[in-house]
């Protein structure tokens, strides 16, 4: 993506405050004219005393009202730029808080492939490093440009106007001090936008590394976790050394040029002034209007680097933004009419891939109430199942229905309302256990979140906490057992109240009296429901009305056990293999 275009979208921005932002550039012009006329007073001040000294007469009445004049000057250029300066942090505030807007609503948008290919802390630099890196650079630097554009074109204004043949001078050195500059402005802006990339990496690395640490120390892995992250955090050290360097580079390089462009200035005015050529004040006042015309060069000049890693972070802000959806919902979504939790799939095929399908035609009926369960090795597909019903994923061909309607001409919301899933990695957030049991609904009332932890056999592990049900659980509820995390996705599950329950055992990491608290939770949230039942351990899923054996993505056997095992299959030699 082109810088050119970058900047395109984000001043798209800025046009729902163009009003605002016209007042804002409106004032910063201003502001900056009346800045650009007090060198001239302050040179017609000189002069007037020169002439004091010449005549013998001290001019009073003509100096104080010069003085009064630069007063007034310098206050309205000041109230001018306060006014810039409050307008354009409120404008920035509004477009900051827009942009990440549209990050979070467009995180809730994206495929699950998205997280899949981008770690979390690379994610979380672009919500944070890199919208606050364009936060500087609009805050900044655009009404900044705007003042620096304001002061070389008033003071080229003012320079003509008192001696255009002085005002060569300036008018081509400052050309060469940006043709001097330009290579470095090129190196900045390329050194920029790895650092953003490097940044990313690291804040990724970093955030990995944090959430792994317990196995991190288990495989001793901390001399390598440490050196890799050595290696990331000294290319992000040359990176923005390199980026800072040459950025700092630019102004130094125009400085130099622009200040032979001032000496020789000076020289040929104070040769004039005693030539009698020009004006004693109007030699000050060109020497610092010769200053001020290459401020705003060397300003711009310095701005690159800001600039360059502003469209290095924006590039990051669109990329995101602009990553595959979703399909959005239905125009005219359907709400069934049943609610009895009926599966139907009609000649499925799907592949992550449109030229390499896992599923081909799967055709399969779940009645209400029924317990399905999905068993295969590792990789056999068991998660895409159920990540299709779900739609995380669309079918590419076929058709999914719940109680006699497509999946897709549902809402999303309507569909995953009908579900309800307590996987193996459990998901608590930070807050007291009652809003972590009560997370389907707002506002659940206690009496609903208590009969849910019943039934989910965690009341009583509940009552003995701390705080009991307002008892506060840290990030990854890691103040609680593994055990007692699992009870209370169970008990969240049960308060949702869904039609359809998706289980993923999660007994392999407790001890045996949990694994039965545990398989008696689970009863409990499947009695009543249509269930699927994500198995490892194959003696937990023998009462299935269903089993669905899976292997390379697809189904290759359906029944329940005894018929399974008559058939003597995979399923029965996967069986065997775990009880014979």
């Amino acid at each position: 993506m082109k810088n050119a275009i970058i900047f395109k979208r984000l001043l798209k921005y800025l046009k729902e405050y163009r009003l605002r932002l016209c007042l804002v550039l409106l004032s910063a012009v201003i502001s900056t004219a009346f800045m650009v006329l007090a060198p001239f007073l302050v040179g017609k001040v000189t002069t007037t005393l020169f002439a004091s000294i010449e005549d013998g007469v001290f001019y009073w009445e003509t100096i104080l009202w010069l003085l009064a004049a630069l007063v007034a000057l310098y206050f309205i250029s000041q109230t001018f730029s306060f006014l810039q300066g409050f307008g354009m942090a409120k404008i920035t505030a509004n477009v900051m808080q827009t942009i990440r807007r549209e990050i979070n609503e467009k995180m809730h948008r994206l495929k699950l492939n998205y997280y899949d290919v981008h770690t979390h802390g690379d994610i979380l630099s672009i919500i944070t490093n890199d919208v606050d890196t364009i936060n500087n650079a609009i805050s900044q630097n655009l009404t900044a440009a705007v003042t620096q554009v304001t002061t070389a074109i008033g003071v080229l204004v003012m320079m003509l106007l008192i001696s255009p043949s002085l005002s060569l001078i300036p008018i081509i050195m400052v050309p060469l001090s940006l043709l001097s500059a330009a290579g470095v402005m090129k190196a900045s802006e390329k050194h920029y936008g790895e650092q953003q990339e490097l940044l990313g990496k690291l804040n990724g690395y970093v955030e990995e590394m944090y959430n792994g640490q317990s196995v991190v120390q288990t495989f001793n892995y901390q001399e390598r976790a440490k050196k890799r992250f050595a290696q990331l955090n000294d290319a992000l050290k040359n990176s923005s050394r390199k980026a800072e360097t040459t950025a700092g580079a630019i102004s130094p390089i125009t400085t130099l040029v622009n200040d032979l462009g001032y000496v020789l200035c000076a020289a040929i005015g104070c040769l004039w002034a005693i030539a009698g050529k020009i004006a004693v004040g109007n030699v000050q006042a060109m020497l610092e209007y010769t200053w001020r015309f290459a401020e705003p060069f060397s300003a711009i000049a310095g701005m690159v680097g800001s600039f360059g890693a502003a469209a290095a972070a924006g590039k990051r802000i669109f990329s995101l933004l602009d990553a595959e959806e979703e399909i959005p919902d239905s125009q005219q979504c359907i709400v069934p009419n049943d609610c009895s939790g009926r599966v139907t799939f009609e000649n499925v095929k799907f592949g992550y891939r449109p030229e390499h399908l896992l599923m081909n035609g799967i055709n399969l009926t779940v009645e209400p109430g029924q317990k399905v369960a999905v068993v295969g090795p590792t990789g056999a597909g068991k998660t895409t199942l159920i990540n299709l019903l779900m739609r995380f994923y669309e079918v590419n061909e076929g058709a999914i229905k719940v109680d006699g309607v497509r999946i897709t001409d549902m809402s999303r919301e309507e569909l995953r309302n009908r579900f309800g899933m307590v996987l193996q990695d459990t998901w608590l957030f930070e807050g007291t256990i009652g809003e972590n049991i009560g997370y389907a609904e707002d506002n659940m009332t206690k009496e609903k979140v208590k009969e849910a932890a019943k039934s989910a056999c965690a009341h009583n592990f509940i009552k003995t906490l701390p705080g009991g049900y307002d008892m506060v659980l840290t990030k990854g509820a890691e103040n609680i057992s593994q055990g007692e995390r699992q009870l209370l996705t169970i008990a969240r599950a049960i308060a949702s109240d869904p039609e359809i329950m998706i289980l993923d055992e999660a007994t392999s990491n407790v001890d045996t009296h949990t694994e039965v608290l545990i398989q008696k939770a689970m009863a409990e949230l499947m009695k009543g429901r249509t269930s699927f039942v994500i198995a490892h351990r194959l003696s937990t899923i023998r009462d299935a009305d269903m089993i669905l054996y899976m292997e390379d993505g697809d189904i290759k056997e359906v029944g329940n056990h005894e018929e399974l095992m008559k058939k003597n299959g995979k399923y029965a030699a996967l069986y065997m293999s775990q009880f014979g």
